[in-house]
């Protein structure tokens, strides 16, 4: 009898814990559009990923080049000048969308290629960022965007926001679920609103207002005693590896696991693999991790941008001349490397499509 009443509050605490997993399970299973679960990212900083998914799920116009990256490379390749570049010396229709975010993370490059990819399998090349040092943690914008069983699916061990992004999942996808029966109730939009969508061209290199409300100025041009102090900043920041190289994969797990995801998923459809390299100001160590990318692409130095000062609008990302130069430079190390198949692009699609 004893016994009994010491066991039943352990019993009772194992069938509280139990059915708690079971109904955080069951959300996951919870129905939504995915078009409303991009659309919570239309005020924040990460506002950007709403275009990606309107250019990717909506928009019929082939994509060629796909830009997969960070701000920098949001800030430092101007698609609508590579591609006009590409086509005039290709003497074909070349397509490119610079589809980056800002801050890294190859988790939520994996969510934007795994669209891409499902939607315009006729991309021929994705270019990813590639900084000094890739972080050890997940990108800011992956719970949003990812589909569950990619949350949950994501390495554990050494993830530090392994758990942070899971126990995000239950809450959003009952969110989502209601916010899809009910769009016009959360001021979200259940069908495609061609208003909010900045057209196939949009160009990442110029200035632009973000939501939150901040000027972002990629016309600016600074001496390199005003981009030092915070470029000197930056480079002092970056921690090193920790453990043995042997142990990468798990000190850098969310890097390294989705870029292999990428990988696969860009070989199952012939399509090539590059990484970028744009460097902060002054400071341009080498990569880290380039014998990894070396084994799964290309990797494409840029490393000459570092010692002008005139390429950058601040410490870590170009200016309009800057990507400029980027811009040329990259055209001519994609013909010099034979990048783009001859042609693969099926004729271009003029209109925008509201198929789902």
């Amino acid at each position: 009898m004893t016994d009994a009443k010491v066991t039943c509050p352990w019993a009772l605490l194992a069938l509280l814990f139990a059915t708690f997993v079971v109904l955080c399970s069951a959300t996951l299973l919870l129905p939504h559009d995915r078009y409303i679960r991009y659309q919570q990212l239309g005020e924040t900083i990460q506002f950007h990923a709403l275009w990606d998914y309107h250019r990717i799920q909506f928009d019929e116009t082939p994509i060629d080049i796909a830009i997969i990256g960070n701000s920098r490379l949001q800030a430092g390749i101007s698609a609508p000048q590579l591609q006009e570049g590409l086509s005039r010396q290709l003497g074909r229709p070349i397509h490119v969308a610079n589809l980056s975010l800002a801050q890294e993370g190859r988790d939520a490059h994996y969510a934007v290629a795994k669209q891409l990819l499902a939607n315009h399998p006729e991309v021929q090349l994705i270019i990813l960022s590639a900084i000094e040092q890739m972080p050890r943690e997940s990108h800011p914008a992956f719970p949003t965007i990812a589909d569950p069983g990619d949350v949950v699916s994501a390495p554990v061990l050494l993830n530090r926001s392994y758990f942070a992004n899971l126990a995000t999942l239950p809450f959003r996808q009952i969110s989502l679920t209601i916010q899809s029966l009910l769009p016009s109730a959360f001021d979200v939009s259940g069908e495609f609103d061609p208003t909010r969508y900045a057209g196939s061209d949009l160009d990442t290199s110029k200035s632009f207002d973000t939501p939150t409300g901040n000027h972002v100025d990629r016309d600016s041009i600074h001496a390199a005693t005003e981009l030092m102090p915070t470029a000197r900043e930056r480079f002092e920041s970056i921690t090193p590896p920790m453990l043995p190289s042997r142990l990468a994969d798990w000190e850098f797990a969310v890097e390294r696991s989705y870029t292999r995801r990428i990988a696969r998923l860009a070989e199952a459809n012939d399509t090539r693999l590059a990484f970028l390299y744009v460097p902060i100001f002054h400071f341009d160590p080498p990569l880290d991790n380039q014998p990894f990318y070396d084994e799964l692409g290309t990797v494409l130095d840029a490393r000459f941008l570092a010692t002008d000062p005139r390429n950058y609008s601040d410490y870590g990302h170009t200016n309009r001349i800057g990507s400029a130069r980027l811009g040329q430079w990259l055209a001519m190390q994609m013909q010099e490397r034979g990048m783009l198949a001859a042609g693969r692009s099926p004729p271009p699609v003029t209109q925008t499509s509201e198929a789902r």
